[in-house]
């Protein structure tokens, strides 16, 4: 899967779609109306993601295009325990931080009939896939941000944590075998200040570009533990489920090696069984809905749970 992006489609969890989605036709309108784009140029259906419908709105030339855009349009909320689909906060999250070079430019929110599609400028550069370091200095840049943005805070904490898994997994019509009931905690306190987290780090949301990394897919944001993140990325299931190369542990060590601020650290290493337990029961829910790849997803999860389980008992 990592061969199928390049250049030319690379700001979103994009490859060109197999099956190719039609434009609806009251989106297109819309675009056109507002004055984005005009009528004749070409929208290319790409596909990567695992919620909403995304094209390239622009010439599929494989030329450089400046003015292309991304339009990504939302499917309707599934309730899901850990990634909500927000258009809006996507929308706020990169009005404030184009502008950081953390995240693309916003174009325009637009609210529709069949559901909201955001606009954005497409980023020139390449799906990120090696050099955790840079990934570790990107997301300390981003935790130490003071913005205001009205995104929802998470809670934060060891027994935060543990009773957002519990509800997971009371929500599960039939846990799976081998996951587990506990898993031993170090407690850690909730945190005074919260940081902006973008909460869904997995490789294809972050673009290689000439300027640095940049973040894409910024529709589940919150203000939270930067731990959130730091987990995200080293997730194992993530790692499999969006086709990235399965991270080594010194691959791992040299990312957390890197992260600036080593209290986080600290905390993400008293955490960490707390988060590889809750991908796990969020796997479990996934497969339960119909998403038999998060299975063999869970399964890596648990790996790394039992790996750390007996350093935390």
């Amino acid at each position: 899967m990592p061969s199928l992006f390049n250049k030319t489609n690379s700001s979103s969890r994009l490859a060109h779609a197999t099956v190719s989605p039609r434009v609806p036709i009251a989106l297109r309108r819309a675009v056109v109306a507002r004055g984005i784009m005009r009528d004749d140029v070409i929208w290319t259906p790409l596909s990567g993601g695992r919620t909403n419908q995304v094209w390239l709105i622009g010439s599929n030339s494989g030329a450089k295009q400046d003015n292309a855009l991304i339009c990504k349009l939302y499917g309707r909320p599934d309730n899901n325990p850990l990634y909500p689909n927000l258009a809006g906060a996507e929308y706020e999250a990169l009005k404030a931080l184009h502008r950081r070079d953390i995240a693309p430019k916003p174009v325009a929110l637009l609210n529709l009939d069949m559901g909201e599609a955001l606009i954005y400028q497409r980023l020139d550069g390449e799906i990120w896939s090696r050099d955790g370091k840079s990934v570790a200095e990107m997301l300390g840049k981003l935790h130490d941000l003071d913005l205001m943005i009205p995104l929802h805070h998470l809670p934060t904490g060891s027994h935060a944590l543990e009773m957002q898994v519990r509800a997971i997994i009371a929500d599960l019509r039939e846990p799976l075998p081998n996951l587990p009931k506990d898993v031993p905690v170090k407690p850690a306190d909730a945190l005074a200040r919260l940081s902006l987290i973008h909460t869904d780090i997995v490789a294809t949301n972050i673009i290689v570009t000439a300027s640095g990394l940049r973040l894409i897919d910024w529709q589940c944001p919150a203000f939270g533990d930067p731990c959130e993140d730091l987990a995200s990325f080293l997730s194992p299931a993530m790692q499999r489920l969006y086709a990235q190369e399965q991270l080594s542990s010194s691959a791992r060590e040299a990312f957390l090696d890197a992260y600036p601020d080593r209290k986080t650290v600290t905390r993400y290493r008293c955490l960490a069984p707390l988060f590889h337990w809750r991908i796990a029961a969020y796997c479990n829910w996934k497969v339960e809905r119909g998403d038999e790849d998060y299975r063999a997803a869970m399964a890596l999860e648990l790996i790394a749970l039992n790996e750390l389980r007996g350093d935390h008992e």
